[in-house]
């Protein structure tokens, strides 16, 4: 089913109410985040609306091209589009990894003293015990 143009300018807007309704320092995060998810939508339907204008100008409605000749032009742009979509996905995919990596070790250095304390007591052996010796001892009868 197609978005419709109203439907992602509503989405948009009901991203950024939530995001406007963020205000306490616990938040400071996720509104990073969440504006950094708003700039990368602006910009990336930005730009996909100038290329649809500009492909629909510059081939659709050029009457001096046959119709085989926007055809093909038709399919080599929507395979151009699916290329860049593709390495965009694995560029986001990628950054998603990092990002959580490097939430991971932010994490990780942020755990509270005593867990740290706690791992390095559980590394370390109870109580020390004597190695055993074989004495023998003579018996008299």
């Amino acid at each position: 089913m197609p978005v419709k143009k109203q439907e992602a300018h509503r989405a948009l807007e009901l991203l950024e109410d939530y995001h406007s309704r963020l205000s306490t320092p616990q938040d400071r995060a996720l509104r990073s985040a969440i504006e950094r998810v708003i700039r990368i939508f602006k910009s990336r339907l930005f730009q996909a609306l100038l290329d649809i204008q500009e492909f629909y100008e510059l081939t659709l409605l050029d009457e001096s091209k046959t119709v085989q000749q926007k055809t093909a032009e038709t399919l080599l742009i929507a395979s151009k589009w699916e290329q860049d979509n593709a390495i965009k996905a694995n560029e986001a995919n990628r950054i998603k990894q990092q990002e959580q990596e490097q939430q991971q070790q932010l994490q990780h250095q942020q755990a509270p003293p005593q867990l740290l304390l706690q791992q390095d007591v559980d590394r370390q052996p109870i109580m020390e015990l004597p190695s055993p010796r074989l004495t023998t001892t003579k018996v008299s009868r």
